[in-house]
C-alpha cells in the first residue's frame, strides 16, 4: 500500500463517513447529505448529516445530484498520477470488491462542463458509480476530485 501508517488510523473514519454518503446515494439520492451542510448547528441539534471526508475537506451535491469531493490541493503531472493512485487504495479499502468493480479511463468525459479529467479512476456498483478523477485547474496544475453519481436505471 501506498499510503503511509499514520493514514490506516484514519481509514475506519473514513469508510464510515463514505458509507454514510453511499447509504444516502441509494436511499435518498444524496439528499440527507445536503441537509447536513444546511441544517446541522452545534446550538439547534436537527436532522441530517455530520461529514468528516478525510483527504475531501470540500464536499456538496452538485444541481445534477451528484456527490463531490474536492481534495482542494494542486500537483504536477507526476504527483497528481501517485496522489490518484494513492487514494484508490484509501477509497478501495472501505468497498466491498464482491459489488465494486474497478476502471480507468484517460481523457475527457465531459461530465463536469467547467474542468477538464485528464485521468479518471471509476468504481461501478450496482446502484452507484464512484470516480477519481484527475482534473486539470490550470496549465500542468491538476487537483483530484471524488464524484459519487446513482446509476441511471
Amino acid at each position: 500500500m501506498v499510503f503511509s501508517q499514520s493514514a490506516t488510523k484514519e481509514v475506519p473514519e473514513f469508510c464510515h463517513h463514505l458509507h454514510k454518503i453511499l447509504d444516502s446515494g441509494i436511499k435518498d439520492n444524496f439528499e440527507s447529505v445536503t441537509a447536513s451542510s444546511d441544517h446541522v448547528s452545534p446550538f439547534l441539534k436537527m436532522p441530517g448529516q455530520s461529514l468528516h471526508l478525510e483527504k475531501f475537506p470540500i464536499y456538496y451535491v452538485d444541481k445534477d445530484s451528484r456527490f463531490v469531493g474536492k481534495s482542494n490541493l494542486n500537483f504536477d503531472t507526476l504527483s497528481a498520477l501517485k496522489k490518484l493512485e494513492e487514494l484508490k487504495e484509501y477509497v478501495e479499502v472501505c468497498l466491498d470488491t464482491t459489488q465494486w468493480t474497478w476502471l480507468a479511463f484517460d481523457g475527457e468525459d465531459s461530465t463536469t462542463v467547467f474542468f477538464h479529467e485528464t485521468k479518471e479512476l471509476l468504481a461501478i456498483s450496482k446502484e452507484l458509480t464512484l470516480t477519481l478523477a484527475m482534473v486539470e485547474v490550470a496549465a500542468k496544475e491538476y487537483s483530484i476530485d471524488l464524484y459519487i453519481r446513482r446509476n441511471r436505471r
